[in-house]
């Protein structure tokens, strides 16, 4: 149907949950009514935040500045009365209260398009006979359709935000790491092998069993914090655009830091493949920020030649030993054993540190002094 009958037909979510709209709109108020029993709030949660990213990721989709590489699911409707067949097509009978029991985020930032078009660079009529893809219950019971909802919401799995980041061909981060990905090859057992066969794009996280050297999503940090330093440490779980290069020339800058990675890459592949201390996202992380003062637009001292820091990093202890890592990314479990779980904040700062002053307490320790 046409975007103009879906928000005819299925009231603005958001004025459903305002006093004021409910006072004097008794239809508003049967259908909030309707919609309470199967629906959760807005006002004051992740979904209702969502709600203005989502509308404007739509809006540039509609405007074309996504090209196809964007798209919104089908609108799951329930009608709280049976659809009426006139010649072998069920027609909703007028008046009848429609609810949005999944996908009702993108019933409210369509509404919030459609309310105000010109804010979203978009013309009214245009919105209104934009064709969006729904599909309809009816002939179940408010029990039913509340069942819907609990095992749409209960078994489908969100995908984690380092994962997500790292599919996002928007971001710049990803950007970056799939330019290393296509420039760099690696020497395996004697052999010339592209750096992407040992990069998983699948998981957050290796297994012991896994045949790559690390995740696509470390592999993004490792280029975030080439690409903004020590804050960028910080930034690795979060979208970075090209409005954040603080006036670096975007395309200078992702050829300077993918050959940066690529030549990182291709020097320590040995210890990369052996899955080593190397290969965890803190140090990758930490690895990053300190390769960042090798850059042009590095504002952090010392600063560094590309020499200087592989002669660095060549002191450092990879070996996934307690003796060189604990307290620096690792820690040790209640088991004895050794972990390097954890993130690029939890500790890529030390690691930075470590690298960057071999005589610091840290520093010596990594290096096993």
């Amino acid at each position: 149907m046409s975007w103009g009958t879906l928000l005819t037909l299925v009231p603005d979510p958001v004025r459903e949950e305002n006093a004021t709209a409910l006072r004097s709109d008794r239809k508003l108020r049967e259908h909030a009514e309707l919609r309470s029993e199967v629906q959760r709030l807005l006002k004051g949660t992740a979904k209702g935040r969502n709600v203005k990213p989502y509308a404007a990721y739509i809006a540039a989709g509609l405007r074309g500045e996504l090209d196809k590489a964007w798209s919104s699911p089908p609108i799951c409707l329930w009608s709280s009365r049976s659809l009426e067949p006139v010649d072998g097509v069920a027609s909703l009978p007028l008046g009848v209260p429609i609810v949005a029991i999944d996908g009702e985020t993108q019933v409210a930032a369509m509404h919030a398009i459609m309310n105000d078009p010109a804010a979203f660079d978009l013309d009214e009529a245009v919105i209104g006979r934009t064709p969006v893809a729904f599909e309809i219950y009816w002939d179940i019971t408010t029990s039913d359709a509340r069942q819907i909802f609990h095992d749409r919401n209960l078994f489908g799995v969100s995908v984690a935000k380092t994962l997500a980041l790292s599919m996002d061909q928007r971001d710049f981060g990803t950007t970056i790491a799939q330019r290393v990905l296509s420039i760099t090859e690696v020497s395996v057992d004697g052999k010339t092998e592209s750096f992407s066969h040992f990069v998983n794009a699948r998981k957050r996280q290796l297994g012991q069993n896994d045949s790559e050297w690390m995740t696509l999503s470390a592999l993004r940090s490792l280029c975030v914090t080439v690409l903004l330093g020590k804050p960028g440490i910080e930034a690795t779980s979060g979208t970075i655009e090209k409005s954040d290069l603080s006036g670096l020339d975007p395309q200078a800058a992702l050829n300077e830091v993918s050959t940066t990675v690529s030549n990182l890459v291709r020097a320590f592949s040995n210890d990369l493949a052996t899955r080593s201390a190397l290969t965890a996202p803190a140090v990758l992380a930490g690895v990053g920020a300190a390769a960042h003062r090798t850059t042009s637009w590095t504002r952090e001292e010392p600063r560094l030649t590309s020499e200087q820091l592989h002669s660095l990093l060549r002191q450092v202890r990879w070996e996934r030993e307690e003796k060189y890592w604990e307290g620096v990314a690792a820690k040790r479990t209640a088991s004895g054993g050794l972990s390097f779980a954890g993130g690029a904040k939890d500790s890529g700062h030390r690691v930075c540190d470590a690298i960057i002053n071999p005589d610091s307490d840290l520093g010596k320790r990594i290096r096993g002094r």
